[in-house]
């Protein structure tokens, strides 16, 4: 029989995953945590549910409810995969160190891998990420390619290697970011409130080229929409509501 529908629930106190139709009942294999209980998520394939308890990150196998690995943070706020599951975004509520410096609050994970007995997972990558909007790496549909805004610039990492960056998009004033779900690998960007094209639409491949353009409106707002079977981002722009 092919593997009933499931839902998870998060409460407060309580994190709860349930098969649904046709056996609608709680999944046997996973060890309902309690306490302190800040976020849960599935990855887009299916395979893994992850969930934030007081002292650890925990990731399980969907189909059977088994914790498959844990890490050691206690402070996470949000989590996110990858598109294939094959990498774990984690983002800990900004702190100082002893030196008064900024800690690097987003981490990335692979998600499953083999530690050497009496070792501790260690993350693939790391960066200081003080808004908890916008705060997530967004990655490319085969998973080759991650991506993250800063001032001035959307910087291009290799998946497996954050040491140093593949590739830079310079766009002064960007706000905003998307990469296409497709396996064309597009990228939009939005400048708000310039006197220049806002919106801009790149190929990963070929940063000199603008696909697209339009300068027609000054939106203070932009929203990007990603269908999972459309080529690009598609681009929805407000001019008559400005951002307090």
């Amino acid at each position: 029989m092919a593997n009933p529908l499931q839902f998870a629930y998060r409460t407060q106190k309580a994190i709860g995953v349930f098969d649904a139709a046709p056996v609608y009942e709680s999944l046997p294999g996973f060890g309902k945590p309690e306490g302190n209980l800040r976020c849960c998520v599935y990855s887009p394939c299916g395979r893994y549910f992850a969930y934030a308890a007081n002292e650890s990150v925990v990731v399980a196998d969907a189909s059977v409810g088994h914790v498959l690995t844990s890490l050691p943070l206690s402070a996470v706020y949000e989590l996110s995969f990858s598109p294939r599951g094959s990498f774990l975004c984690t983002w800990e509520r900004p702190a100082k160190d002893e030196n008064g410096d900024a800690t690097k609050n987003l981490k990335i994970w692979r998600t499953i891998e083999d530690v050497p007995e009496g070792a501790e997972k260690q993350p693939l990558g790391k960066f200081v990420q003080k808004s908890q909007s916008g705060w997530n790496l967004q990655y490319t549909a085969d998973e080759k390619y991650c991506a993250r805004a800063v001032t001035n610039e959307v910087q291009f990492f290799k998946s497996d290697d954050f040491s140093t960056v593949w590739n830079k998009l310079r766009v002064e004033g960007v706000s905003d970011f998307a990469i296409a779900p497709g396996m064309n690998q597009n990228v939009a960007v939005f400048i708000p409130e310039r006197k220049v094209s806002p919106a801009k639409n790149f190929r990963i491949s070929n940063f000199d080229a603008d696909l697209f353009a339009r300068a027609n409106l000054l939106p203070s707002r932009f929203t990007m929409c990603r269908p999972s079977t459309a080529p690009s981002p598609k681009r929805h722009s407000s001019r008559a509501t400005r951002c307090s």
